[in-house]
């Protein structure tokens, strides 16, 4: 209703400029400029579909419009409507042609081979740094398919180094490599890939492969073997079975197209990891067009639509992956999980209970720990920790369960082997770190976890308000504040890391601040218990500090 609003003020407003009754060319302007503000108002909120319905509308009154043409196609493309996006390419003529416009084009011309016309698309792409950093991962095949790949080496060598991208794109090398018959510089490159723990499926499963051609069909297969690959990952599961039983792992060599579509997919998730959500999508659209066939790029399309609350567009896209696909398990939970984030918790409970794989019951677990069903959850997680005691996601679920059920000894102990089993894990030392601070256990030991999870994740706002929370529990509140106005930045709408700023304030002296960040998390999200406490300190403040005792005695 909002945007209905906001349209018809718009038009409203256009027509109260005018003294004289509008003519119909003003009154197709009025028209183009409304449905331009709901489209660009749309695509600020994440509503894509409104975003390129309006603008395909505004489009046909003002097709050369290259403002509309961007927001246009930058929408179809992220609502992973390609059909209407290529036609939206199509019109795009003259000077000034979007860069999603020459993105999309390239991408259909790499698709057919088409070189030539694919290198001249990408040189005329001129926009963010996303639509830049697409255009050089799609330049970099289009050279390796025309056998310049030491112009490849020489164009990402730089970035290689770089975080987020570098692993990115010292896999990305090791792939062109690979095409061009450089197997030994290819074998560095996915050495120097796998040192930069970025963890990419099709990078895996392509390292193995070229291990396996040049004889070295041990090494594949320990590569494969690692836990961490076939327990996350079908493709990289089936890839060890065909070696096992003496086939190719893979099944046809890479085309300059698909490796394209790989590097997107990989640098779509980095978007998205960086909270960058529209400009994912779009590359993960981008991706698609270059491979039809990525199943992985399509179920990371529909998590993301789903976790923006597009439930339909995200169960349209899974509907995509075939019944034959070996993604089709995966497609199936993660259908059920749409279902779970939009309040259809009792139908994905139901449809996770048919599945009788390993994913599937790690699903109805994990849904389980999300209603806080912490019994039932940790009980599950206990068989499938029987079944399989070299998955470290496993220990930190029911680590998490145990905590919640008071039996803090076991879950200790549980977080601490998901660290010996995958040594690192970010996500599992913030865990633990913040954990500890809470109990006022190992304080040292517990920042000095926090701050390996941040070096790792420094942008997860959850993550870098433990970092600040720390410093507060240690009582450095100069440094909490920072981390903490820095969490806040990242996550604002997290109504206890608010608080947790507001406590800081307090503490640092700056209590009018403190004060206007607690009222501001009573407007967000949050639990009942965390409602009063924060009240409460609205109320009263806080507590004042016991006095500091001296080091000598």
């Amino acid at each position: 209703m909002i945007l209905i609003r906001i349209a018809a003020l718009a038009a409203l407003a256009c027509l109260a400029a005018c003294q004289t009754a509008p003519t119909r060319a003003e009154t197709r302007a009025s028209d183009s400029y409304a449905n331009f503000l709901v489209g660009h108002v749309a695509n600020r909120r994440d509503d894509h579909q409104a975003a390129s319905d309006r603008y395909f509308s505004a489009l046909s009154r003002d097709p050369a419009d290259v403002t509309l043409v961007e927001g246009a196609l930058a929408a179809a493309l992220a609502t992973g409507d390609r059909e209407r996006a290529r036609e939206i390419a199509r019109r795009a003529r003259g000077e000034g042609v979007s860069a999603s416009a020459h993105l999309l084009r390239a991408a259909d011309a790499l698709t057919r081979s088409e070189l030539q016309r694919a290198a001249s698309e990408i040189d005329g792409v001129e926009g963010s740094a996303a639509s830049e950093l697409a255009a050089g991962m799609m330049l970099a095949w289009v050279r390796t398919g025309e056998g310049r790949v030491d112009d490849v080496l020489i164009d990402l060598a730089p970035l290689a180094s770089v975080r987020p991208y570098g692993g990115l794109f010292a896999y990305q090398q090791a792939m062109a490599l690979d095409f061009s018959g450089r197997q030994d510089e290819a074998l560095a490159a996915y050495d120097l890939g796998d040192r930069s723990q970025l963890w990419l499926p099709s990078a895996v499963a392509r390292h193995a492969d070229l291990l396996a051609r040049m004889g070295r069909r041990q090494d594949a297969a320990n590569i494969l073997r690692a836990t961490e690959n076939r327990i996350a990952n079908p493709a990289l599961a089936r890839a060890f079975t065909r070696l096992e039983g003496g086939a190719p792992i893979a099944e046809a060599p890479l085309t300059p197209a698909e490796g394209a579509s790989l590097g997107l997919e990989g640098l779509a998730g980095i978007f998205i990891q960086e909270n960058d959500t529209t400009n994912g999508l779009i590359t993960l659209s981008l991706s698609l067009a270059l491979d039809p066939g990525a199943d992985t790029a399509r179920l990371a399309f529909a998590d993301a639509q789903s976790k923006l609350g597009h439930v339909e567009a995200a169960r349209r896209v899974l509907a995509e992956v075939s019944p034959s696909s070996v993604y089709a398990t995966n497609a199936r939970v993660l259908d059920a999980w749409v279902l779970f984030r939009n309040g259809r918790r009792e139908e994905a409970l139901a449809r996770v209970g048919e599945e009788t794989s390993p994913r599937g019951r790690r699903a109805m677990a994990d849904m389980y720990r999300n209603l806080e069903r912490w019994g039932e959850a940790e009980s599950m997680y206990t068989a499938l920790i029987a079944e399989n005691a070299r998955d470290w996601r496993l220990y930190f679920a029911r680590g998490a369960a145990r905590d919640r059920l008071s039996r803090w000894p076991e879950a200790e102990a549980d977080l601490r082997r998901a660290l010996e089993v995958s040594p690192g894990q970010p996500e599992v030392a913030n865990y633990l770190g913040y954990t500890l601070i809470e109990r006022g256990e190992r304080m040292q030991e517990a920042l000095s976890l926090i701050e390996s999870a941040v070096a790792q994740r420094p942008n997860t706002g959850v993550i870098v308000d433990s970092l600040g929370w720390a410093h507060f529990r240690l009582g450095d509140f100069e440094q909490a504040v920072a981390h903490l106005e820095r969490a806040v930045e990242l996550e604002p709408a997290n109504a206890i890391i608010v608080d947790h700023l507001g406590d800081a304030y307090w503490r640092a002296g700056r209590r009018i601040e403190a004060r206007f960040q607690w009222q501001r998390a009573l407007t967000l999200e949050a639990t009942d218990a965390d409602r009063a406490t924060i009240s409460a300190k609205l109320e009263d403040g806080l507590a004042d500090l016991p006095p500091t005792r001296s080091a000598t005695r």
